[in-house]
């Protein structure tokens, strides 16, 4: 349809605005007739699901009354007046126990006759073949308890029920007692809270008998249910049906059984509660809708001949400004047509005045365009050339260092190997054979050098390795002599290893040997005092911390961890430690290549090696090897199925305190990537002061080891003002190492550097829901 030509004399403005009126409105309209009939259909589920939940609570509370019951009987079983056959006494004592609930007690001999009865309206001539119970007895041999069915006084007509235990003596049954429950004491079972008045509650037995019910009782009491539900329980179901009650009303009924006696609480609701709300709704509805559609149209009707003056006003309008001529303002009673056509009018002016600013501006930006280009592309050229010469300074710095501490052992070596064999051919060319002592020389220089080369190998991961199936906790038990004998007896060695640890494929020498090293490197940093702690865990590095770290590939991980109460390394050259020759110690006391060893080694078996340590607090360090799965279990493993990882539901605000800027500064991209509002501190002075500010702080995550107040002092002062607040610690420490230096408690929230998005999204929502 043409725009312009709406404004037409003959254009069926008014019909059509109509139309458009009543097909706006009828959308909305089915939508909320839909609406209701699903929220109709959501409170009939709620309803059935409330009606089962009721009856489970009834059933429940059958199972509670047997309960008490069964309890005093128990405890008058015990008493000795059986064991003495005092029957006199007994009798007395039991018309002298007053119970809550129940109608006195009666005491049977083996043969099931009758020998005391304190129930001042029960047969005294009934015994136990008349109760039921040498059925149960011969039907259910195991069962302690015994509750019989709903049977009928005969004196009363009054239905009770009888419940009975056997009172054994050297293993075998000498008496059984038993007492009387009434249809009156179960009427605090259909006190279920929430339950309306109008719903029809029963307490039946197996059979579907009436014992107790909520509406005509002494009518129904004694009695079965409806032939459908009495069908229900005969079937063991539970499914809700739509019966016709006794009294004739419609009802939606359910059963549901007391677990441990089989009884049943049977329970309907009237159909009328579920249907009346729904009709009331949609006659409602269906009235505001008629009345919307019928304002709707007289109210399109009347607005339709404005309209058309102003469209044919406004179409005028821009044809002109189409063609670019000069729009002249006019008026018409809408006002806003009035201010649009104004506007044409001042934009035809713009637009002639500024066509050709446009023109001129376009060549000039085009020119600004390509000499940014041609300046951008050399600045690109020329930060490539620097950065490639930057990384072969690096690489020509590495090399130089890796050789020069190669040169000065062997160096060392040869010297000592040159040394012997030049005395010793001396000694020789003067026909003296005593030389053992210069070719022992020069054969221990010759061993030193291999063994280096051996390590230099291990660190360019190019020894030979023979690997095979490791269980870790049982080669870390094997080495305990070892470790004894090299670690002084002033330093305590605790392991702590996983229960059900996986295996890992690695060589057990070179494994050992790791394991010894960094031991030998714990007990220097301690200087003879301290704890030195060896922890086994199963670990999983999902792929977020795998792209986060070179070489590391995701999967499932055996982690061996070392830690010690030592002095600790400094940050500014932890990132040295694994390289060739480096080392902390003084001159003769090692060779640097320890680390570089055990870093060759593990990367060699395809796995990964962290450290963290804190200065005069520490150093942990983690061996990661690839958990071992054979053919046999990779066929028996099912895919698991990932779990959704846990996001933010109320954007909560968090509080990182971290003296670390690059790991704070982690902590707290993750912390929003989850959805979190979040604050940061470097240290807990200031931490402190941001609580007092922002009391709705939910969780306060700190690290351990901080200048000025460490996180243990942080968390104390934090709770003691605020108490509610969460507190999880963070450390790159293992929980028992630091557990075990005293720093924190055994049950604190704690989670360990370095964290995956996953595990940390997983902790903060386990603590914010706790």
């Amino acid at each position: 349809m043409n725009f312009f030509n709406f404004g037409r004399s003959d254009f069926p403005v008014r019909p059509i605005l109509a139309v458009l009126v009543i097909i706006a409105v009828l959308p909305p309209l089915l939508f909320a007739i839909v609406a209701l009939v699903n929220y109709a259909e959501s409170e009939r589920d709620q309803a059935t699901q409330q009606l089962r939940y009721s009856a489970q609570g009834v059933a429940r509370a059958i199972d509670k009354e047997f309960d008490v019951a069964v309890t005093a009987l128990t405890v008058l079983a015990s008493s000795t007046l059986l064991d003495e056959n005092h029957l006199p006494a007994l009798d007395q004592r039991l018309r002298n126990t007053k119970l809550q609930k129940g109608h006195g007690f009666a005491l049977f001999d083996p043969a099931g006759r009758q020998i005391i009865n304190t129930n001042p309206t029960a047969n005294m001539n009934m015994d136990l073949a008349q109760l039921g119970f040498e059925q149960w007895r011969e039907n259910l041999p195991g069962q302690e308890v015994y509750i019989s069915n709903v049977l009928v006084d005969e004196r009363t007509r009054e239905p009770f029920v009888f419940i009975a235990i056997p009172v054994r003596r050297n293993g075998t049954v000498k008496w059984t007692l038993g007492t009387f429950l009434y249809s009156g004491d179960f009427a605090d079972v259909l006190r279920n809270p929430g339950v309306p008045e109008d719903w029809l509650v029963s307490v039946v037995d197996r059979n579907g008998v009436h014992i107790r019910r909520s509406h005509l009782n002494n009518e129904y009491a004694g009695h079965p249910l409806v032939p459908e539900l009495v069908q229900q329980i005969k079937a063991g179901k539970t499914d809700p049906l739509y019966i016709t009650s006794h009294e004739g009303m419609e009802n939606v009924a359910t059963v549901m059984y007391a677990p441990k006696s089989g009884w049943a609480a049977a329970m309907g609701m009237p159909t009328a509660t579920l249907e009346t709300p729904l009709w009331e709704s949609l006659h409602f509805l269906g009235f505001i809708g008629l009345a919307l559609v019928a304002a709707a149209i007289a109210l399109a009707m009347l607005v339709a001949g404005t309209l058309v003056r102003a469209f044919s006003l406004l179409q005028t309008s821009a044809r002109t400004l189409g063609q670019g001529g000069i729009v002249t303002p006019s008026t018409s009673l809408i006002r806003e047509a009035n201010n649009v056509v104004t506007v044409m009018s001042d934009v035809s002016l713009l637009l002639i005045e500024r066509s050709k600013a446009v023109i001129d501006l376009n060549n000039s930006l085009e020119t600004q365009v390509d000499e940014r280009t041609a300046t951008l592309v050399n600045e690109i050229a020329r930060r490539e050339e620097s950065e490639k010469q930057l990384r072969q300074l690096y690489k020509l710095e590495a090399v130089g260092s890796l050789t020069g501490g190669i040169a000065h052992d062997f160096n060392n070596m040869l010297a000592v190997v040159m040394s012997g064999l030049n005395l010793a051919r001396r000694r020789l060319a003067r026909g003296e054979t005593d030389i053992a002592q210069f070719l022992d020389g020069a054969t221990r220089g010759a061993e030193s050098a291999a063994k280096l080369t051996k390590q230099l190998l291990a660190f360019s991961r190019q020894q030979a390795l023979s690997p095979e199936a490791v269980d870790c906790n049982r080669l870390i038990t094997s080495m305990a002599d070892m470790l004894r004998r090299t670690i002084p007896a002033n330093i305590e060695i605790e392991t702590a290893l996983a229960g059900g640890l996986w295996r890992t494929c690695a060589d057990v020498p070179a494994l050992e040997n790791a394991i010894l090293n960094l031991s030998i490197n714990a007990r220097d940093a301690m200087a003879g005092v301290g704890k030195l702690t060896i922890e086994t865990s199963n670990m999983h590095l999902d792929d977020t911390y795998a792209a986060s770290h070179a070489e590391v590939t995701a999967g499932q991980y055996v982690m061996v961890a070392v830690t010690d109460t030592g002095t600790g390394i400094p940050a500014e050259i932890i990132n040295e430690v694994f390289e060739p020759f480096f080392s902390t110690k003084e001159l003769g006391q090692g060779t640097g290549l320890g680390l570089s060893q055990v870093y060759g080694f593990i990367k060699q078996s395809g796995g990964h090696i962290n450290i963290y340590s804190e200065k005069n607090q520490g150093t942990t360090v983690k061996l990661y090897l690839p958990r071992l799965v054979n053919d046999a279990q990779l066929r028996d493993l099912a895919p698991l199925k990932p779990e959704k990882m846990p996001m933010s539901q109320n954007n909560e605000l968090l509080l990182v305190v971290e003296d670390d800027a690059g790991v704070r500064a982690g902590t707290v991209a993750m912390l929003k990537e989850l959805g979190y509002a979040v604050l940061e501190a470097e240290d807990g002075v200031n931490a402190l002061h941001i609580l007092e500010t922002n009391p709705d702080i939910q969780l306060l995550m700190t690290d351990v080891v901080m200048p000025r107040m460490n996180g243990r002092q942080l968390a104390d002062e934090a709770v003691r003002r605020w108490p509610k607040l969460r507190i999880l610690f963070t450390t790159g420490y293992t929980r028992n190492a630091i557990v075990h230096h005293g720093t924190l408690d055994a049950d604190v929230a704690l989670i360990g550097k370095p964290y995956t998005l996953d595990a940390l999204a997983r902790k903060i929502s386990e603590m914010l829901s706790s």
